[in-house]
């Protein structure tokens, strides 16, 4: 079950209002390090694990919206197909693609977040050893 209605997709200002709120341990991050028993390597391991859960719900949210979009476009586009000089479908479809280019534009925004709280949790929990495969889920977006 994804993390955001579809209907969520659609409405560019309740998306974005979504996944601020989908940032707020991101936006917080400093104030929750402060709080954490950051020479525990337990207490480090927690907290990255909510980092992780964190950027997998935004990452399900962003890649929903743009399986929502890219299927309702391109339904659009048979039917505009059917009947090339629908005018209203064709205006539809470039509202469409720029809407799914604004949620596109979300995986930069993305990127910039995890930057920064991934610099700060390792500044903080510095006797972490953050996984291995960690850059590969990094990157794994990207792919």
């Amino acid at each position: 079950m994804p993390a955001i209605a579809e209907t969520t997709c659609y409405n560019l200002s309740k998306f974005r209002a979504t996944m601020k709120s989908f940032r707020v341990l991101d936006d917080n991050i400093m104030l929750r390090l402060n709080e954490t028993n950051t020479h525990a390597e337990a207490a480090c391991a927690s907290f990255f694990n909510e980092l992780v859960a964190a950027y997998q719900k935004r990452d399900a949210s962003i890649k929903f919206c743009l399986e929502i979009m890219d299927k309702n476009i391109a339904a659009k586009k048979e039917k505009l197909y059917q009947d090339p000089d629908d005018y209203t479908l064709k205006d539809s479809i470039m509202t469409d693609e720029s809407k799914r280019q604004i949620i596109a534009n979300e995986s930069t925004v993305e990127d910039i977040v995890r930057g920064r709280s991934l610099k700060a949790f390792q500044e903080k929990c510095a006797l972490f050893d953050l996984p291995e495969n960690i850059q590969e889920f990094l990157d794994k977006r990207h792919g």
